[in-house]
């Protein structure tokens, strides 16, 4: 018989080899590559966090820039007056509108991002002026959604100057056809003249914003980008202006509680800081394979390692272990002979070496040169055993042969006229023919009722008048199966240990109840008894399975621990002089 591929020896072995190899190889490779891959991603962040610093700064100064380009404005005389050009004559307040436009005209030269300026009153006139024309808006559905979304309630306090994102100067006037929109960012401060105020928002031209913290040219090499959050989520700069007006998640807006973090998006790695402006957020997108561009090479190299490692990894153990489990597949080869009938088979001493396998095949020899020996001491110890077997069957006693012969005795005799004789024999007859009329272990109530009768009428006559076996066994119960004579032992201790002492006459008491799924049987006495300390000595020999002159307690309370667990067995009761009372709990079982 071959033995199956999968379970040869060296099968095993060179796969064992071979994968614990590749699992070394492959861990460790694995180990360096994601550790470089980390070290790369915290480098790549840190450079990051260092140019966003700088950034930030740039940033910083360019709002500072713009928030003083609005108080120049609002301390000019001719934005001030507009605040209560509602209450001057018409020709004034032409005249005011045509100086407000004409002093305004300059900040467009000076300030190249400025893309237009509105001018809110609160009595509904707007003045917006951009690099191409001037308008006057009377009405609030020319205003538009900047004026609707943000100024239309003119008595909500804004203080100091508020930066807004997300709107282009459509939202602010109406373009005509050749008109492009524009992105921008949008500055509002109010404008406060005695108990009236007004609002003055300057659009930046968002392109110019974006120029501060993300480079055109340097966007077109690299595929990575920069762009803006507000305190909301909503994109209000980013090079792509179909992405302005977008939401991001709250994990892009983590960082305005917990500082700058990076976190891993759709294959791509996003760094996250926070901006001093209005509670913005400058955000960062690189994708992980630019970052990681420079590991490409050791995956090559993995490839080829893995690719080599492989042809080393088979060819290596195979011949190796071919070497080392040749010696240990002849010594199968001879075992198989062995085992066909061939004995006294010697392996070739000069392939014997002191390692483990040599020491194999030194056993394999020593064995089968005794293993004859060992066959003709087997027989011959056979051969011995057979003939004390017969001489044990010659001097054996048949319980059969007893049970017979004390039937003779009986009818010679009932023959004779001895009644006593022969009721003694008859008991005795019962007791005895249960142990070779049947040899199963178990038998029902009822049947170890009729034996323990017959064994009181036996023990009534050796003690006489002095005693007295009740046995009170509902009928319903006798079906119950219990192992076979475990009354008698415990009823003989009564009988031996339970005698009055001053002679008078001795009841025994066994009864029978269910309770609950257990059946108790309790055998009493009203002997002698004991006193505490003896009752707590006995009970613990019987626990703990001591051998002890009350003869066969400890082996009834074993087997039914044994039969049935721990929660079955004996319990002793009893005073001295006022007897002693064996309680046995079984489970309550039926054939």
């Amino acid at each position: 018989m071959r033995i199956p591929l999968y379970k040869s020896i060296f099968v095993r072995t060179m796969a064992a080899v071979s994968i614990s190899f590749l699992a070394v190889l492959s861990g460790c490779f694995f180990f360096l590559y994601f550790n470089v891959m980390d070290s790369l991603k915290e480098r790549t962040d840190l450079e990051k966090l260092q140019s966003f610093t700088q950034l930030e700064y740039n940033i910083d100064a360019f709002s500072r820039e713009v928030e003083l380009l609005t108080e120049r404005l609002i301390n000019e005389t001719v934005l001030t007056d507009m605040v209560y050009v509602g209450r001057q004559e018409e020709r004034t307040v032409i005249q005011m509108k045509a100086d407000y436009f004409r002093g305004l005209g300059s900040i467009f030269v000076q300030y190249g991002y400025v893309d237009s300026i509105c001018f809110y009153n609160s009595d509904g006139m707007t003045l917006v002026m951009d690099k191409r024309r001037n308008m006057i808006q009377n009405s609030e559905e020319e205003m538009g959604r900047f004026f609707r979304e943000r100024l239309s309630d003119m008595e909500k306090p804004l203080g100091g100057v508020k930066w807004y994102g997300g709107y282009t100067n459509k939202d602010f006037f109406e373009l005509n056809a050749k008109e492009k929109e524009v992105s921008c960012l949008s500055v509002c401060r109010p404008v406060y003249w005695n108990t009236r105020k007004a609002w003055l928002v300057v659009n930046i031209n968002q392109e110019h914003f974006m120029d501060i913290y993300n480079a055109p040219e340097r966007e077109k090499v690299q595929p990575e980008v920069t762009y803006i959050l507000d305190e909301k989520g909503m994109i209000i700069s980013h090079p792509d202006e179909k992405s302005i007006g977008e939401i991001k998640g709250e994990e892009y807006l983590r960082c305005i509680a917990e500082g700058a973090c990076t976190f891993e998006e759709d294959g791509r790695q996003v760094l996250c800081y926070p901006l001093q402006l209005e509670g913005w957020v400058m955000v960062n997108e690189m994708p992980l394979s630019a970052i990681l561009k420079d590991v490409e090479n050791i995956r090559y190299i993995f490839v080829v390692t893995v690719t080599v490692a492989i042809v080393l990894a088979v060819l290596f153990p195979v011949l190796w272990v071919r070497r080392l489990a040749q010696p240990i597949m002849e010594t199968v080869d001879a075992l198989k002979s062995m085992e066909d009938g061939t004995l006294g088979i010697v392996l070739d001493a000069e392939e014997e070496s002191k390692d483990e396998i040599g020491l194999l095949r030194k056993q394999f020899n020593r064995m089968s040169t005794r293993i004859e020996d060992l066959v003709e001491e087997n027989a011959r110890m056979e051969e011995n055993k057979r003939e004390a077997e017969m001489k044990m069957l010659k001097y054996q006693l048949n319980p059969h042969f007893l049970y017979n012969t004390l039937n003779t005795v009986k009818w010679m005799a009932a023959i004779k006229g001895e009644e006593d004789i022969v009721d003694c024999l008859s008991a005795l007859g019962n007791i005895l023919q249960p142990m070779y009329r049947d040899t199963s272990p178990f038998w029902t109530l009822g049947e170890e009722k009729q034996y323990i009768t017959s064994y009181g009428k036996v023990m009534d006559y050796r003690y006489g008048e002095r005693t007295t076996l009740y046995v009170e066994v509902p009928q319903k119960l006798c079906g119950a199966v219990i192992p076979k004579f475990i009354l008698q032992p415990v009823t003989e201790n009564a009988f031996m240990y339970g005698m009055p002492e001053d002679g008078t006459a001795m009841e025994i008491r066994i009864v029978g109840r269910r309770e609950e799924k257990s059946l108790l049987l309790t055998v009493s006495d009203n002997g002698q008894g004991m006193g505490e300390e003896e009752i707590k000595k006995l009970r613990e020999d019987i626990k703990v399975g001591r051998e002890t002159s009350h003869i066969g307690l400890s082996n009834v309370n074993s087997r039914l621990h044994l039969l049935y667990g721990e929660e079955y067995g004996l319990m002793l009761n009893g005073q001295k002089g006022k007897g002693i009372t064996v309680t046995i709990r079984l489970p309550l079982k039926s054939i």
